[in-house]
């Protein structure tokens, strides 16, 4: 592609101030940008399509929703959600990885579906880290203990007691093997010494709906979905695994108040693109990302269930692959060492 080209594409201006030099060195860096900008017309042309690997009503899908909602107004253009659930995540996952990588396709992900499975299951029809484009980051939640409201009990350290004594009829559920519902679940035995078992549901959503109903003793749930159903009474907010008690929930005891101080267990979340996306495509997409993520009404929306804004550096997609690279790297040795595994 010739440098005049770039002069007399006015809707590419910005971008070709910032590429140009790129652009020039090699016909490879000049394609994408063309193809983002073909015609004059910008990105996006059609409705996008964002995968959740969840069943509806969960943390993830909620957060999915709100955050498509302030991108779809940034790019003009509909966000299609569509849940995609089953193993974990991974069907969503793999079906995200089989789409063209032309910016019309989002795949939403966080730490158990990103990170986590790439230790848990030792036969993936995708690799995390080369079939993907990290977008950014866009909401890191706090996690909840919620219990069905008969439990008598409250904070971690009455928790622990209750379930030592109980363990044999105790279960606790999840959004499947290698979720941040079943991670967390995971932890709280390591840490509290406990051998309770995992029921897996297809989202979490589903397994509150357990939890309400009595037929679980419990889930370590996002924010996002447990604040409501905590204030209605509907489930007891045991404790939140972090060092100070959150905003959204200020009667639910911290872990940082127990014996188990160190147990703090956030899930962060982040966007993803099939490889090959066209850099441009990327950055705009990054850009509505971002808006969204800063706008007032995304905050308003999720401050209530405790969900923070990310660090601006994981908001970039520089930022959010360093961030899932190094996740992978944190999860193996303790999946490893706790010898859990999906064949």
């Amino acid at each position: 592609m010739k440098k005049e080209k770039f002069i007399r594409s006015e809707t590419c201006d910005a971008r070709r101030r910032l590429l140009l030099g790129a652009a020039i060195a090699t016909a490879g860096a000049a394609f994408p940008l063309g193809r983002a900008c073909a015609s004059g017309g910008a990105f996006p042309s059609k409705p996008i399509v964002l995968i959740v690997p969840f069943a509806p009503g969960g943390p993830t899908d909620v957060l999915a929703r709100v955050i498509a909602e302030g991108m779809a107004k940034d790019l003009g253009q509909p966000i299609i959600v569509e849940n995609t659930p089953g193993a974990g995540g991974t069907v969503g996952n793999a079906r995200a990885a089989r789409m063209a990588g032309d910016g019309y396709t989002l795949l939403i992900g966080n730490v158990g579906t990103l990170a986590a499975n790439t230790t848990l299951y030792k036969k993936l029809p995708y690799d995390i880290l080369k079939d993907f484009i990290a977008l950014g980051s866009v909401g890191d939640a706090p996690q909840v203990l919620s219990a069905r409201k008969d439990l008598p009990v409250s904070g971690l350290d009455e928790f622990a007691a209750y379930a030592r004594d109980h363990a044999k009829e105790m279960n606790f559920g999840a959004a499947g093997v290698g979720s941040g519902s079943f991670l967390g679940g995971i932890l709280l035995n390591e840490r509290l010494g406990l051998k309770i078992t995992a029921v897996n549901y297809r989202g979490a959503g589903q397994a509150l709906n357990d939890v309400i109903a009595g037929h679980l003793d419990y889930l370590v749930d996002s924010s996002t979905t447990s604040v409501g159903y905590v204030k209605s009474n509907m489930v007891r907010g045991v404790a939140v695994l972090r060092p100070q008690r959150i905003a959204a929930l200020p009667d639910v005891p911290a872990a940082g108040e127990s014996a188990f101080a160190d147990l703090h267990y956030d899930i962060w979340n982040m966007l993803l693109v099939p490889r090959g996306t066209p850099a441009p495509v990327v950055e705009r997409l990054n850009q509505a990302l971002r808006n969204s993520v800063a706008a007032p009404a995304t905050r308003e929306r999720l401050s209530g269930s405790g969900i923070e804004v990310p660090n601006s550096r994981s908001q970039t997609p520089e930022g959010a692959a360093e961030l899932l690279a190094s996740e992978v790297q944190r999860w193996a040795p303790i999946l490893t060492k706790l010898n859990i595994t999906v064949d």
